[in-house]
């Protein structure tokens, strides 16, 4: 995989994210004019509690098979590519089914006693295939990312929403006459008729792989001559895949970390909801300006510092089979170099977006018809979007070096921060909520350079702080500017300032991405691994505004 490959495969997986919150919000927009506030609330009763038995069926073994997939493609061992796949679909075939009969047998009992609406249980039963389904599903996944082959995974992510947000709208509008519960039914069965579409594509995509030549193909034939070749089904010095049982090990081994992590993120929100409350009022807040302040900061300001991690999580996502593949090969250049790659892509994205929202917290807040008051939350999380995003880019590449239990500690220590700085600040009316905002910003600090430090032990890694820092700091810096100034004149022309907020993005991103071009930090390499970049690239050179 060379640097192309990183970089396209994390443009990729972002493009489909971003195809995905396009549709999630149409949903979101569209589901509640038509069965009503009643109708959702019996939706969003099924849909956590199925996202739960959903992270535990898959258990993180679509990382695990990922790395394990790419480190059998650096040795050149189709057999071991096939006897991944098949022993990871096993495992998910019978957590799958465990975990989907479980929710449909409990779906009676978690509705009256957990949800404490009986009427719940019809659509917790819906939604219940779509755990094995997407825990199918998942393997496959994992498979086609561990070739670096992005695509297919893509594909599978959009073509799986555009189908679950048409059969949700769809279902729950036939099944309205029938009674709101009915209604809520159909648009969770969404999930399943949605991952049947996705699950699909990928099928088809790996049976048509076997005939595309120079593919990876794990055909009988091949598995035959190579193991004729070689005497034994694999050479891999680790030998966990000289048996069945002991790659189950291995899967496992990879994988239960990443679930332990993902065990934190639900952890950290639950300290949200224990302390701020309590220390907003130890503060001196009334009782339902706490409400208040708890819903500007968890329901409007958070989610826009999470909106980055689009690209991030790709970029990390990217990072692991590059970097297992470059670690089974045993060079070490390359996989530094695909390390830094990773960061500084997930730093180039990052550092404009926390400038962005710091400075735009007001007129963003104002655009997205909230209080003028999220700024303050806002303001105070900004920065942690450059923290959260060297916390994921840091734990896909140590995932990829079969680090696994590092990020989770990591992420553990960071919690304990968030919980003393979130206790201590918030409960000094000084601070107030932007206490319990600094808190999370203290977490992904804590949690990202704690992953870093143990990165330069390993890898001995050094960035080039030119490229990687001072230049795209220095863009930022006129982006800044020259987005504040466009603000500025729009608003005074128009009086709007949804106009004026939207012709500052556009602005920023032309003036940012101008000076990424004419300082070097973009150049030919990444422009050429998206559609059309090499027509792009060309016309950029006769501008002369693309360096060599």
């Amino acid at each position: 995989m060379t640097r192309k490959s990183l970089i396209r495969g994390a443009a990729i997986l972002a493009a489909a994210g971003l195809a995905n919150r396009f549709l999630g919000a149409v949903a979101r927009i569209a589901l509640p004019t038509l069965i009503g506030d009643e109708g959702v609330g019996l939706y969003q009763m099924a849909y956590p509690v199925y996202g739960v038995f959903l992270v535990v069926s898959t258990a993180g073994i679509p990382v695990a098979v990922s790395k394990l997939v790419a480190e059998q493609t650096a040795r050149s061992n189709p057999s071991g590519i096939l006897k991944i796949l098949k022993v990871a679909t096993a495992i998910l075939v019978l957590t799958g089914t465990f975990f989907s009969a479980a929710l449909a047998v409990g779906a009676g009992p978690i509705a009256t006693y957990v949800a404490r609406d009986a009427r719940a249980a019809l659509a917790i039963e819906a939604v219940s295939p779509a755990v094995l389904i997407l825990s199918i599903t998942s393997a496959f996944r994992g498979y086609f990312q561990g070739l670096q082959n992005m695509g297919p995974s893509a594909l599978s992510q959009v073509t799986e929403q555009i189908v679950r947000v048409s059969a949700m709208i769809g279902l729950a509008w036939l099944l309205l006459p029938r009674g709101v519960e009915f209604s809520a039914a159909g648009a969770n069965l969404g999930a399943v008729l949605g991952g049947a579409a996705g699950f699909l594509v990928l099928l088809v995509t790996y049976f048509r792989l076997q005939h595309v030549p120079g593919s990876w193909k794990v055909t009988w034939p091949q598995i035959r001559a190579t193991v004729a070749q070689r005497g034994a089904v694999s050479r891999d010095p680790e030998n966990y895949m000289s048996s069945t049982l002991a790659l189950t090990r291995r899967i496992f081994d990879l994988s239960l970390p990443v679930v332990l992590a993902a065990a934190i993120m639900p952890l950290m929100q639950f300290l949200d909801i224990a302390i701020v409350p309590m220390r907003l009022a130890a503060a001196g807040f009334a009782p339902d300006e706490i409400t208040r302040l708890f819903g500007r900061l968890t329901g409007m300001a958070q989610p826009l510092m999470y909106f980055p991690t689009l690209v991030t999580a790709a970029v990390a996502a990217s990072a692991v089979p590059a970097i297992s593949e470059a670690l089974a090969r045993g060079d070490r250049g390359t996989l530094s170099g695909r390390a830094q790659e990773a960061i500084r892509l997930g730093f180039l994205f990052a550092l404009p977006s926390a400038v962005g929202l710091f400075i735009f917290a007001r007129e963003f807040s104002l655009m997205l018809r909230w209080p003028a008051e999220v700024q303050v939350p806002l303001r105070a999380l900004a920065f942690g979007t450059v923290f959260l995003a060297l916390q994921q880019i840091s734990s896909g590449i140590l995932q990829g070096l079969g680090a696994v239990t590092v990020p989770v500690r990591n992420l553990a220590k960071g919690a304990v921060a968030k919980l003393v700085v979130s206790f201590v600040l918030t409960g000094m009316p000084a601070y107030g909520i932007r206490g319990a905002a600094l808190g999370t910003v203290a977490a992904f600090a804590v949690a990202g350079l704690l992953n870093m430090a143990t990165l330069v032990r390993m890898l001995g890694l050094s960035l080039d702080v030119l490229s990687t820092v001072v230049k795209p700091a220095l863009g930022v810096a006129v982006m800044a500017l020259a987005a504040r100034a466009t603000y500025g004149g729009v608003h005074r022309a128009t009086g709007s300032n949804t106009l004026g907020s939207l012709a500052a993005i556009g602005v920023a991103i032309a003036v940012y991405g101008l000076v990424l071009l004419l300082s070097g930090v973009v150049g030919r390499h990444e422009l050429e691994v998206f559609p059309g970049g090499g027509r792009v690239t060309r016309i950029l050179e006769k501008l002369r505004l693309l360096r060599h």
